[in-house]
């Protein structure tokens, strides 16, 4: 069975939905989130909340910093997916299981000194930054948060013995707020927020490129560059899937590259209704490009104007210098 992709003549699928690495893009605000939680993490800080709305870009800034960690053999390195834990044994269990120990059901005390003692063998005696991270940290009820405010409690002069790194939806931080003793333990709150348009470009073109497609070309017109970009309003999941969508569509017509009516049908099989783009500070040379639309000349001795440059004209000729595909 052909692949969508390789109609394109790209090696891999650029618009896979799924946190991996190879594609992770490190705009400057993603790179200055990865530093801040570096930072702490190699401090010892303790707490950090990671925040941001659904499609904004926490699994895939998680799963770079776990391969970070993975990496470092000074790290010790564990995660939690789900932490929907139904009480405060199961959850120390779980805990205690990610790096590697065993704990059969007992008191709460004993489980929080069993791991008492393993972060302080490993966070001492080892010399590892002790690293755990839990994704939908939105669903931790406040028993869990009053765990993990008692496990930030173990630490030695120079470092807090456990780093626990929150990713959750934006009620998180509320949730976090409402509990004051474990808010004080915060050492970063980094919120995630929507891209904005020259960011968003900047992905999309790395995530093609990474796939195979060689400097220079590009596959989206104009003009459907700049639907994919506006339709996802500056969600990277969504630019993302409605990508993919588009892609396919056109490599069903045979066509040479992605034109707007395979944006179109793309917004059709996927149900997507365009949201409100949100506009943030320019922090790219192509956000800053894009922040400036071209104008046409104002026409001279009564003949018509010159068509409208889009407004997209001055980042995609930065990213994809070459025309996309021809018609066919």
């Amino acid at each position: 069975m052909r692949r969508y992709f390789t109609h394109f003549g790209l090696a891999r699928d650029p618009f896979l939905d799924t946190a991996d690495p190879e594609f992770f893009c490190e705009t400057p605000r993603v790179r200055e989130s990865m530093t801040r939680l570096e930072s702490s993490i190699a401090d010892g800080r303790g707490l950090v909340i990671v925040t941001g709305p659904v499609g904004a870009g926490k699994t895939s800034l998680s799963a770079a910093l776990e391969l970070s960690c993975l990496k470092d053999e000074s790290v010790a390195f564990g995660k939690i997916l789900d932490p929907a834990f139904g009480s405060e044994t199961e959850m120390l269990i779980a805990i205690g299981r990610v790096f590697g120990l065993n704990l059969p059901p007992r008191s709460s005390a004993s489980l929080k000194n069993a791991l008492k003692n393993l972060f302080f063998d490993m966070g001492v005696l080892e010399n590892h930054a002790i690293v755990l991270i839990i994704d939908e940290a939105q669903l931790l009820q406040p028993f869990g948060l009053e765990v993990l405010r008692l496990l930030l409690n173990y630490q030695v002069p120079e470092k807090k013995l456990l780093n626990v790194l929150l990713f959750g939806q934006p009620e998180l931080t509320e949730n976090i707020r409402a509990k004051q003793n474990v808010a004080d333990r915060v050492d970063q709150w980094v919120e995630l927020r929507p891209l904005d348009p020259g960011e968003l470009a900047v992905l999309l073109a790395h995530r093609l490129h990474r796939a195979g497609l060689p400097e220079g070309q590009r596959i989206f017109s104009d003009e459907a560059m700049e639907g994919l970009v506006r339709a996802s309003s500056g969600y990277p999941r969504r630019a993302i899937v409605l990508g993919h969508a588009a892609m396919v569509a056109a490599a069903e017509s045979g066509a040479g590259g992605v034109f707007s009516e395979h944006l179109d049908e793309a917004l059709r099989r996927t149900g997507a209704q365009p949201l409100p783009f949100v506009v943030v500070e320019s922090t790219t040379p192509a956000a800053d490009a894009a922040a400036s639309p071209e104008l046409p000349e104002p026409p001279t001795n009564g003949a018509p104007a010159e068509p409208r440059r889009g407004w997209w004209a001055g980042v995609l000729q930065r990213l994809f210098p070459s025309a996309a595909g021809e018609r066919r």
